[in-house]
């Protein structure tokens, strides 16, 4: 008896001892060669590696590969463009933009904050008592005290920049000049907001269609050659849109809306004040996206004894093979550089 419980103890730690060895990363054993240090951009570049490691990664030293920026979150120095396309249902759309009753805003101090339906107790305005009881009375408090907020920030005018149509093919997508806008950011961390407000003391029938506002454009251009686009951020959502939000300042029956691929304004005839704006999500200048490594080999495949890369930048080069062997409890690895200088 004594024997057989030795035995199963002897088999369940040996068992264990495997277990423990296959849960443990083995040493990386990995290398990487190249046949010269040089080569035109037209070549494709051959790395001969050795050893089999789980996983092989790269960074190639190109836009957006670059292993010294693998921690970057920011950058300094860039040119910020905006623009976007603009239709018009009418004459009286177009007549908007030549009036300078459409602006196009930035500001760099906004504070991103809005009233919300539950702030209303404590804004009881003096409305009448026909609008305090009515259905509508916390929407109107919510207007008022947004537009409040609005109008206390710094706002830019970029509309002579963008150079608006007033005149063209009606509801027809026109394209806005693309705007430098960089001197108008006081300081590259802070964050800054574009705005859209149609404002007249008489708004006319702008037709079924009105005005759209589409094809935003927004990207910052760094002196290494890299980009960030907010471009995709800066586009209409649905009708719930998370991306920009529609304060109604003046006359309230008649707000900017949003679609999947714009911004619409419909107002009709209206001998009143109107002012609407519609404003973006906030936008780090500064902001940037981390290189991020090529993978090449992953750990199901065969070993890799080559890999072939042509280059689409001349100039030196940091190559930054990564191989790594990846366990439950850990992992092991190695980086090879290979400074390689690719010419014309």
């Amino acid at each position: 008896m004594n024997y057989i419980f030795r035995y199963l103890s002897i088999t369940f730690f040996a068992v264990a001892f495997v277990s423990c060895q296959k849960d443990t990363p083995d040493n990386v054993d990995f290398n990487v060669t190249t046949s010269s240090f040089t080569y035109k951009i037209s070549d494709s570049v051959y790395f001969n590696l050795s050893g089999n490691p789980d996983i092989i990664t790269l960074y190639t030293g190109d836009s957006l590969n670059n292993y010294d920026n693998r921690n970057v979150t920011s950058k300094v120095g860039g040119t910020l463009n905006f623009g976007f396309q603009v239709s018009a249902a009418n004459d009286s759309a177009f007549a908007a933009f030549h009036n300078g009753a459409l602006r196009v805003l930035i500001s760099s101090n906004f504070s991103n904050t809005y009233t919300t339906y539950k702030d209303t107790a404590s804004l009881r305005l003096n409305y009448p008592t026909s609008y305090k009881d009515s259905i509508y009375a916390d929407s109107f408090r919510v207007a008022a005290a947004d537009s409040f907020i609005v109008n206390s920030a710094k706002w830019i005018d970029l509309t002579d920049s963008m150079y608006l149509p007033v005149t063209g093919a009606y509801k027809t997508n026109i394209q806005s000049a693309i705007a430098n806008i960089t001197r108008y950011i006081t300081n590259a961390t802070d964050p800054f907001n574009i705005a859209f407000v149609y404002k007249s003391d008489t708004t006319h029938y702008f037709g079924t269609t009105g005005i759209r506002v589409g094809g935003l454009t927004l990207v910052n251009n760094f002196p290494d050659g890299t980009s960030s686009d907010f471009s995709s951020k800066l586009a209409a959502g649905g009708s719930k849109s998370t991306n920009w939000k529609t304060v109604r300042a003046a006359n309230f029956s008649a707000p900017w809306t949003t679609s999947t691929t714009y911004l619409n304004f419909v107002p009709k005839y209206n001998p009143i004040h109107t002012e609407q704006w519609i404003i973006s999500s906030a936008f780090y200048p500064n902001a940037a996206t981390p290189d991020i490594a090529m993978p090449i080999k992953n750990i199901t495949q065969t070993p890799l004894k080559s890999f072939a890369y042509k280059f689409n930048k001349v100039g030196k080069h940091k190559v930054v093979f990564i191989a790594s062997n990846n366990r439950p409890s850990g992992t092991k690895q190695v980086v090879k550089e290979i400074d390689l200088t690719i010419t014309q």
